[in-house]
């Protein structure tokens, strides 16, 4: 049961804990979910961040009439806790369809061709068979690795082997040819890596959701998730702008002074070495006309090669018609942090330049010149580094900072992950007020 089931159940637990405060550090949707569970509770909560808006990397831009997510992102209907928590309804969610368009440059030639899911599709699956990259026998395979990963609890998906995404398909005996032209730039996307080096218990995880639900859009932009949760939590108990300089289990330090709580929670991570995570570029594009006019997201079936940078393409505005103002279409662009490191690009405009040629080459100079560049953004800390011979599995860990933490890095780089954490933390911090002990203090930590 989880925690936020658990408040609902036991109307009690409001009238045992109305003096107890709590502080948040971190207004994501982890340190936010805590929060509403903690407000349900009876406890009070003040939300800290130093940014001056709520959402962490879960951020829309608007300009010029367009919605600008920071990376490209997606909500998926299948994640259970998400589902539970997120009103997809109210968010006018609107889904991309199924399967996947992918540019292949062999032989000189550039061609979009269309990958159906043979699962929901598959009159079209069977055509794609005689696409050119992917074979009936990789097909039936993708059928049969769906069979699989929909059997049994989600918990399953991370027993077995630890070793990597890339070696796990090969192990499937896919075809070289499907995992290089539609696993690896589908999954590089997700991943934010280009060698499939993941663990497999999470390529297992995700191909799941895929299989069992749908990947959505809100209307107003990924940013409007957390939006939507300060809703319910209310703007009240926000402290937006605030550098926090120290944290421990009963206090946090800011503006030189420290100020105490019944208990603090670190909704945040910051990486201090190197490869703990994996970061993300996105060019957002404002075109005339959209490049394709379908609901799918264009793969690069070229990724395997060095010169290659763009993982995939996607046209928001085909999906949800906000994202661009009438008549104009918003066209964005995927690249991950490896392969800009392994290009040797430095700057913004090197990534600019570098995409619109690789784009002149798969829709034409003579199109792709007319595109003005809206942004060009990049999220260093997007991903955990989740590699082989982790353990994975789909409970949270515990942090290293002495005090009680939620955050995907606890747990997987999800949306679920973040949200799963969020729920641990809020019944610790719950068992914790109810059943008060005396410890010693903690030193301050500094950040």
């Amino acid at each position: 049961m989880s925690p936020h089931e658990a408040s609902i159940i036991n109307p009690n637990v409001a009238n045992t804990m109305s003096d107890q405060r709590v502080a948040i550090v971190g207004a994501g949707i982890a340190g936010l979910h805590c929060a509403s569970i903690l407000i349900e509770n009876g406890i009070e909560v003040l939300i800290f961040d130093q940014e001056k808006e709520v959402g962490g990397r879960m951020k829309t831009t608007r300009k010029d009439g367009f919605l600008l997510d920071h990376g490209f992102h997606v909500l998926q209907t299948a994640y259970p806790t998400a589902s539970r928590v997120l009103d997809y309804k109210a968010l006018r969610c609107k889904a991309f369809q199924p399967g996947a368009l992918v540019v292949d440059s062999r032989k000189g030639k550039q061609k979009i061709r269309r990958m159906a899911d043979p699962w929901r599709q598959p009159i079209r699956g069977m055509m794609s068979a005689f696409n050119g990259f992917a074979g009936m026998a990789d097909l039936l395979r993708v059928a049969q690795l769906r069979r699989e990963v929909v059997k049994g609890s989600i918990d399953s998906q991370f027993d077995g082997n630890d070793a990597t995404t890339m070696e796990w398909l090969h192990s499937k005996g896919f075809s070289e040819s499907m995992i290089q032209r539609f696993f690896l730039p589908l999954f590089s996307g997700i991943f934010l890596e280009s060698d499939l080096r993941t663990n497999e218990r999470m390529f297992r995880f995700v191909f799941r959701m895929m299989s069992k639900g749908k990947m959505v859009l809100p209307a107003e932009g990924i940013g409007s998730v957390p939006e939507k949760m300060v809703e319910q939590i209310g703007n009240d108990r926000l402290r937006l702008g605030v550098r926090i300089s120290g944290i421990d289990e009963g206090a946090v330090r800011f503006r030189g002074e420290a100020h105490r709580f019944d208990t603090v929670v670190k909704a945040f991570s910051k990486p201090t070495e190197e490869g703990l995570t994996r970061s993300v570029w996105t060019m957002h594009l404002d075109a005339e006309k959209a490049p394709f006019r379908s609901k799918h997201i264009l793969l690069n079936g070229n990724l395997s090669e060095p010169s290659s940078l763009i993982t995939h393409v996607a046209v928001p505005s085909n999906v949800q018609a906000s994202y661009a103002p009438d008549g104009r279409s918003l066209v964005t662009v995927t690249i991950v942090g490896d392969r800009v490191t392994a290009a040797g690009i430095q700057e913004p405009s090197g990534i600019e330049a570098a995409a619109r040629d690789e784009l002149g080459r798969w829709f034409g100079d003579g199109t792709v010149s007319t595109w003005r560049t809206l942004d060009v953004n990049c999220v260093e800390h997007a991903l955990p580094e989740i590699g082989a011979g982790m353990r994975l599995t789909n409970q949270p860990r515990q942090g290293e900072s002495g005090v009680i933490e939620c955050g995907d890095y606890l747990l997987h780089g999800s949306v679920e992950g973040a949200l799963l954490t969020a729920e641990k933390a809020a019944q610790e911090i719950i068992e914790k007020l109810k059943a008060p002990t005396s410890s010693n203090q903690q030193p301050m930590r500094r950040f």
